[in-house]
């Protein structure tokens, strides 16, 4: 064989064997290369509900929840004094605001003041109790609840 067939035979047989190879770049060692980040969102942190000090259905009568709530006042005045005792006043979401206000209307003047003012009869200064009255959809029927700060 002549000297210029083997020649390219050789460059022949080069292009060939090396159109099988791939190049070295740098996705060969980060496949992740070029492309944007995807950045982690971690979820929300669960917030866990304050439970109620106290929680009374509508109705039930003051001889039942007098006594238990005198003790509690002066339990939490005693480990702090500058406590502050939030009433809040909860009536079921019905869809009417008209009902929804005389419902809360009622709920404040019969249960939720009952509450207050035993409350401040058991020692708990008057400005450090407070009324708030709303509907709520977490409620099936109307509640007082009282919390604590």
């Amino acid at each position: 064989m002549p000297r210029p067939a083997v020649k390219l035979l050789l460059v022949a047989g080069a292009v060939v064997g090396l159109s099988g190879c791939k190049l070295v770049d740098q996705k060969t060692f980060n496949p992740q290369a070029g492309r944007a980040p995807q950045p982690y969102i971690p979820p929300p942190p669960v917030v866990v509900p304050v439970p109620p000090l106290i929680e009374l259905v509508e109705g039930t009568p003051a001889s039942a929840w007098q006594h238990p709530v005198e003790q509690i006042v002066h339990k939490a005045l005693a480990r702090k004094p500058n406590i502050l005792f939030t009433v809040k006043c909860l009536v079921p979401v019905s869809g009417d605001s008209a009902h929804d206000q005389q419902a809360l209307i009622h709920l404040v003047q019969g249960d939720g003041q009952a509450v207050a003012q035993t409350m401040t009869e058991a020692g708990a200064p008057p400005e450090q109790v407070e009324i708030t009255a709303m509907p709520d959809s977490t409620v099936t029927k109307p509640l007082v609840r009282v919390y604590v700060r």
